[in-house]
């Protein structure tokens, strides 16, 4: 068997899915652990305070999260193509971004905490406890910056399992933390905190000690932050440039998602609980599929830096079938196991009945969505950025189009819209994929 059909094999994909589709299990469990520490304390204002808080987090980390994917593609690239001296510059280059974003967090965290106060408009309980939060987790903003650029790295060198090791590691410290800190030291919101802030600077200890065994024993090399060239110019702007383009995607991203919860709020109670229900099913589907997409950055990254065209189109259709399968496996389990996921996301009669009204649409969401995953990493891979940000945008505009049209008075035109987006997503880029070719040769 040849390099390049033995480097995309449905073995060698599978390989390099599975350690992120198991670490990411523990994911969900880090938020409800917080969740629930709050939940046993006898002050409800400390769930709110801790929910408010996180989602200002997520807002934060998703925005910058193309530290995380621009590292990947560029390391993959290099990867391919043996160039060990752009795997320190790459590296090393990220990691310092990372701590200049991580230090302006942490500078402008009052700033931060007054506008999400302005924009949440929550009970003053809620929001003394959000504040308390925010200004204790951000303390750990340059390592969390800097791990999502060390996680992007092992992603580029096809080191999955100390990925794995990364992220259950961090979840498992926050979740230890977590008991240790409110229950045994009695420290409340502040040590849901300092729990996840104390998690990111041990994760961030870890992985360099796996990055830098990792550089000495698969290439040689040293982990180090002093290299010749690292502040050519040429090479800040080709990240700088991804990382805007991706970022501009994100945003998009999320205000799709947004416009969902914001319309079925203005449609009742019920119906917010059950879109909150099914995007939290949705990101569980997500997690799932990651895998396959994170295998795709890699090894398309990977065929594009050796100029292997054959071995990219191998990348992409055997992971595209591979999510296809995960996707219809789920919808399969989400179809049939309506009876007792809804109970175990809600006990309220209300919102479980509402729930189950649109259930057809939660369980259309894998199959919907795996190409829009799939591409998602191709491109990522490619460094493509640019070519993310026009899809996101076009497919946008398609889910707006589809509002207007359908209308955002019910929770199924809500849905079946959103459902079209997500196809349309992945439709976008896969007409777009000559581009990532063109790159191979």
């Amino acid at each position: 068997m040849d390099r390049s059909q033995d480097s995309s094999s449905w073995q060698r994909i599978w390989q390099l899915s599975w350690p992120i589709m198991l670490s990411n299990m523990t994911m969900p469990l880090v938020g409800a652990t917080d969740v629930a520490m709050m939940g046993h304390l006898s002050d409800p204002a400390l769930v709110g305070g801790v929910a408010l808080g996180s989602l200002l987090f997520n807002f934060f980390y998703m925005g910058f999260g193309f530290l995380r994917m621009g590292t990947t593609g560029f390391v993959a690239q290099c990867y391919g193509s043996r160039d060990t001296r752009g795997l320190q510059l790459i590296l090393a280059r990220s990691l310092m971004l990372a701590a200049g974003l991580g230090g302006a967090l942490i500078l402008l965290a009052p700033l931060l905490i007054l506008a999400a106060v302005g924009i949440f408009s929550a009970d003053q309980a809620v929001e003394a406890h959000m504040d308390s939060y925010v200004r204790w987790r951000i303390l750990a903003a340059p390592a969390a910056l800097a791990n999502m650029v060390l996680l992007g790295w092992l992603y580029g060198v096809q080191a999955m399992r100390l990925a794995m090791l990364q992220l259950v590691f961090v979840n498992l410290a926050n979740i230890g933390l977590n008991f240790w800190l409110v229950f045994g030291l009695d420290t409340q919101i502040e040590g849901v905190a300092l729990a996840s802030a104390g998690a990111q600077w041990l994760g961030l200890v870890l992985t360099v000690f796996l990055v830098r065994r990792h550089l000495a024993a698969r290439f040689g090399l040293r982990f180090t932050l002093r290299l010749p060239g690292l502040f050519a110019g040429a090479g800040w702007t080709g990240f700088l440039l991804v990382g805007r383009d991706i970022t501009v995607r994100t945003m998009l991203l999320l205000l799709a998602e947004a416009v969902l919860v914001h319309a079925a709020a203005a449609q009742g109670v019920a119906e917010l609980g059950a879109m909150k229900i099914v995007l939290v099913l949705f990101s569980l589907i997500a997690f799932g599929l990651d895998g396959f997409a994170h295998a795709g950055e890699a090894l398309a990254g990977s065929a594009i830096g050796q100029r292997d065209r054959r071995m990219l189109n191998l990348v992409v259709w055997r992971s595209c079938w591979l999510a296809a399968a995960a996707g219809l496996f789920m919808t399969l389990i989400i179809v049939t196991g309506a009876g007792w996921i809804i109970p175990l996301l809600t006990s309220q009669p209300l919102l479980q009945e509402a729930t189950h009204q649109v259930w057809l649409w939660a369980a259309v969401l894998p199959l919907a969505s795996f190409l829009a995953f799939q591409m998602d990493g191709i491109f990522v891979g490619a460094a493509l950025g640019r070519e993310m940000r026009d899809a996101m945008i076009a497919s946008v505009l398609f889910f707006a189009g589809l509002l207007w049209i359908i209308g955002m008075d019910s929770l199924d035109g809500l849905l079946a819209s959103f459902n079209l987006y997500l196809v349309m997503r992945g439709l976008v880029l896969l007409g777009l994929l000559g581009r990532v070719r063109a790159l191979a040769g």
